[in-house]
């Protein structure tokens, strides 16, 4: 996964003149933010309208809170506390919940699946989408805490003792957290993903029509992602790799061009 704007360029400095009114230093800091944000949301909520919503809150939060920061800790571990709180708490707390229990997840990937697909170039073109979209579903397993301690350190690979900080946890619980959600994890994508292991059954080309049929493929999912070479990846790693490679190979997703024009509406920044 391609790194975003180090946020750790976002400084106290930098941090002191937005909040004494530089809207040139706030709009750097709501724009680099931007993008890791919408990461995390786009994990947590799994589909981008509300993965963008959620984003904009947490933006905003960050904003308008901006004086609390008293630079006792790094401003990225701040923002990442603030957005976290703020994406578990979309909503009435969405995203604190596991939407689907394994089973489930491994019998809707069972459900209709496609016994002829197709391979035509069009058919292999939005394999990408399928594999992006199944992938979020599997972390929706999850329950909010594990799924936020996941994404943040094993997706968008935060260091662990500031992915701790920013869950307000220790780093041992935070460890803990972690080992849990790999293992579940691993579970699921061993047990039904045939990149994972080539004796399941599931193929993202068989799933294409399903999703397709589900309304499932989202536009902005549309990149290219090498399955085959992915899949040779994926089934030479150890168990406990095999889920960490499958899911830094997606790239970083982008929000649309109306979040940030809508957050600097809120925050009065031209």
């Amino acid at each position: 996964m391609a790194a975003p704007r180090s946020l750790d360029l976002l400084d106290h400095d930098m941090v002191g003149r937005a909040v004494a009114g530089s809207a040139t230093d706030l709009d750097e800091i709501i724009t680099t933010l931007s993008k890791p944000f919408y990461n995390l949301a786009l994990r947590m909520l799994h589909g981008h309208h509300d993965a963008e919503d959620a984003t904009q809150e947490a933006l905003i939060r960050v904003a308008t809170n901006l004086s609390s920061f008293r630079g006792e800790s790094k401003f990225s571990t701040w923002a990442w506390t603030v957005a976290t709180r703020s994406i578990l708490d979309f909503q009435d707390g969405r995203a604190r919940k596991a939407v689907l229990d394994a089973m489930e997840f491994t019998a809707d990937l069972a459900d209709g699946m496609d016994t002829n697909p197709s391979d035509d170039p069009q058919a292999i073109a939005v394999l990408g989408q399928v594999k992006l979209g199944c992938g979020r579903a599997m972390l929706q397993t999850l329950d909010g805490d594990q799924r936020v301690a996941y994404t943040l350190g094993e997706i968008l690979e935060l260091d662990q003792t500031d992915a701790a900080e920013a869950l307000g946890i220790s780093p041992a619980a935070y460890r803990k957290r972690l080992s849990r959600a790999r293992t579940q994890l691993n579970e699921v994508l061993t047990a039904s993903c045939g990149i994972a292991d080539e004796s399941n059954d599931c193929r993202c080309i068989k799933r294409r029509k399903p999703a397709i049929v589900r309304g499932r493929l989202e536009s902005q999912d549309a990149v290219p992602i090498d399955i085959p070479s992915l899949s040779t990846m994926v089934q030479s790693i150890d168990d406990l790799g095999k889920v960490a490679a499958y899911f830094r190979v997606d790239p970083m997703a982008s929000p649309s061009k109306r979040l940030l024009p809508a957050v600097r509406r809120v925050v009065h920044v031209s």
